[in-house]
C-alpha cells in the first residue's frame, strides 16, 4: 500500500449543495449518485472528470440512507432505497445513444423488497453478489448477501446486539466482513470486524475523538482488493481512516476532504473517490 497520496481533482456538480449518496465506476465512467428526486445520477468521465449525462434512476426515494454500488461484469447499478424498504438494479447495457440508454434503464429496472431498511451497499469480489448491510431498528441488525442478477438469498448474518444504527460492510477475501455502526451515538463510533457468525473479534475506533484509535462518526468503507487495506470515511474528523486488514492504524487521509460521506476506490488507477456531505467528489491518487 503507497503512504503518499495527494489530491488530483475536485469534481463539482452543477448543484453545489448536492449531498454525495454513491460513488462507483463501470468502463471508464463514474457514476455519483446525488440526493435529488430527478437526473441523481452524474456521470463523468474517469479520466478527465468530465460531465457526461445525467440518469433518472425511476423508483428511488431520496434519502439520506441511500448508497449505490455497481456490478462490472453484469454492467448495472444497484441503488438501496430506505425508505421504500427496497434495492432497485439498474441495467446499464453499453449503448452510445443516451435516449436508448434512458430507455433501457426504464424498462430494465428491477426492484427487490427487503424485510427492512437497507443502508450501505458493496459488492463482494469474484461472486458479484451484493452485500447489503441494515439496520432492524427494533430487531437485531443484518448483514444479508444478495444474488446480484436474481436478488435470492444468499447468506443472511444476524449481527450481535452490541452493535447499533448500521452504516455499511464489506467482505475481506479471508471471509471476515468489517462494518461500520453507531451513528447518532456519541460514546460509540467504532468500526468492527465480524465472522461469518456475526460475532465481533476486534474493534477500532470505540472512543469518539480524533486521535489514533478514535472516530468520530465513520460512514463508508471501501477495501484495496490487493492490500486489503481498508479505507474509512470519517466524516465529523474530515479525514479518511486506512487501517490494515487486521484493523490496525496505518494514516489519515485529510488534504482536501470535508464531512467525507461515501467512498470508492478504482483499483486499476488507485484513485480513492471521496464523496462528501457538502457535495462534490474529491479524487485523490495513492
Amino acid at each position: 500500500m503507497c503512504l503518499v497520496a495527494r489530491v488530483i481533482h475536485q469534481i463539482s456538480t452543477d448543484r453545489p449543495s448536492d449531498c454525495i449518496l454513491g460513488v462507483t465506476s463501470i468502463d471508464g465512467e463514474l457514476f455519483v449518485l446525488l440526493k435529488r428526486d430527478d437526473n441523481q445520477v452524474a456521470v463523468y468521465s474517469i479520466n478527465d472528470y468530465q460531465l457526461l449525462r445525467h440518469l433518472h434512476l425511476p423508483g428511488l426515494k431520496p434519502s439520506g440512507l441511500n448508497d449505490m454500488t455497481s456490478c462490472v461484469q453484469r454492467k448495472c447499478l444497484f441503488a438501496s432505497d430506505s425508505d421504500g424498504k427496497c434495492i432497485h438494479r439498474y441495467d446499464l447495457s453499453r449503448s452510445s445513444d443516451v435516449s436508448a440508454i434512458m430507455k433501457r434503464i426504464t424498462s430494465r429496472t428491477v426492484t427487490w423488497s427487503v424485510p427492512g431498511s437497507p443502508s450501505g451497499l458493496s459488492v463482494i469480489p469474484g461472486s458479484c453478489n451484493l452485500l447489503v448491510a441494515w439496520d432492524g431498528l427494533i430487531s437485531r441488525p443484518k448483514l444479508v448477501e444478495l444474488r446480484a442478477d436474481s436478488g435470492q438469498l444468499v447468506r443472511e448474518i444476524t449481527l450481535d446486539w452490541s452493535i447499533v444504527c448500521l452504516q455499511h460492510a464489506v467482505k475481506l477475501t479471508t471471509g471476515q466482513y468489517v462494518i461500520s455502526h453507531g451513528y447518532g451515538y456519541k460514546d460509540l463510533y467504532p468500526v468492527c470486524m465480524v465472522d461469518v457468525e456475526g460475532r465481533v473479534i476486534r474493534c477500532y475506533g470505540c472512543q469518539y475523538g480524533s486521535d489514533v484509535g478514535q472516530l468520530a462518526v465513520p460512514r463508508h468503507l471501501v477495501v484495496d482488493e490487493d492490500s486489503q487495506f481498508i479505507f474509512v470515511a470519517d466524516e465529523d474528523n474530515y479525514s479518511v481512516v486506512l487501517l490494515s486488514p487486521t484493523l490496525e492504524f496505518v494514516r489519515h487521509i485529510s488534504e482536501g476532504v470535508s464531512r467525507p460521506e461515501r467512498l470508492y476506490f478504482h483499483q486499476k488507477t488507485r484513485r480513492l473517490f471521496v464523496g462528501q456531505l457538502g457535495g462534490g467528489v474529491v479524487a485523490i491518487q495513492l
